[in-house]
């Protein structure tokens, strides 16, 4: 489909009326979906927050049983970007797959993504119109983000998602295709690497090194977390997150 300034507001207006005259929660997903795909995606996602925006409420993905499966035995959601990117309330991620260096805390999801055959993901989150949650709305295509914005352009896409995101309503089955089960931690991504490296057993420096930052900035996230957790000690902090599950083995 080819998106003009001339046509895109007719396209907008009727992906808007496609919504009207449901109610069901599944039609309404299964139409967003088929928006999805029509534009050449392969998948979308969505998830939404608790009205006090600190947890997820409940998230859906069309992308393929083995991903999500995978997905879920790998506990990414503790290192998902797109997940920090939603509960710290900014408005925008994207991700283009297999290219993250490994320093980076998503650096497996990232280049996992991309053998199961993902090529990028475009994201925006907005305050839910009829609650104080916030839903984020998750294009995932097989191309590069260049060719999203070649054939689409991400100022249209914004506008599309905020489309969707005014009729999802909250899904009723959980049992559903798709929903996933994500428990997000008080931690943010960098909060868990450093924590992670602590927990093998490197001292400072060595994390600085490993995690490619500033023996100052672990020292810092050292003090957050530990505060997060209500820990007195760096390795109480360790124990707590371990059974909380916060980091992954």
């Amino acid at each position: 489909m080819i998106l003009t300034p001339e046509n895109f507001i007719h396209y907008v207006s009727g992906i808007s009326n496609r919504f009207q005259d449901f109610e069901d929660p599944e039609k309404i997903w299964q139409t967003a979906n088929g928006i999805m795909l029509e534009l050449g995606g392969s998948a979308l996602n969505v998830a939404v927050t608790s009205d006090s925006g600190q947890e997820i409420a409940w998230a859906r993905s069309s992308m393929t049983k083995e991903w999500l499966e995978h997905y879920q035995a790998a506990q990414y959601h503790l290192v998902d970007p797109f997940v920090d990117v939603l509960i710290t309330g900014k408005a925008e991620v994207t991700a283009d797959c297999g290219t993250l260096d490994k320093s980076d805390p998503a650096y497996q999801l990232n280049h996992d993504l991309k053998a199961f055959g993902y090529g990028s993901l475009f994201a925006t989150a907005c305050r839910n119109m009829a609650s104080q949650a916030r839903i984020m709305i998750v294009f995932c295509s097989a191309g590069r983000l260049a060719d999203i914005e070649s054939l689409i352009g991400f100022d249209r896409l914004r506008i599309i998602h905020a489309v969707l995101a005014s009729h999802i309503m909250v899904p009723v089955d959980r049992s559903a295709a798709g929903f996933l089960n994500i428990h997000t931690s008080p931690l943010s991504a960098k909060e868990r690497n450093v924590l992670g490296l602590l927990a093998r057993g490197l001292r400072n420096d060595q994390i600085a090194f490993a995690a490619e930052i500033a023996e100052v900035t672990v020292r810092k996230h050292l003090i957050t977390f530990r505060a997060k957790l209500g820990a007195d000690t760096r390795e109480q902090a360790v124990a707590i997150a371990v059974k909380q599950g916060l980091i992954a083995p």
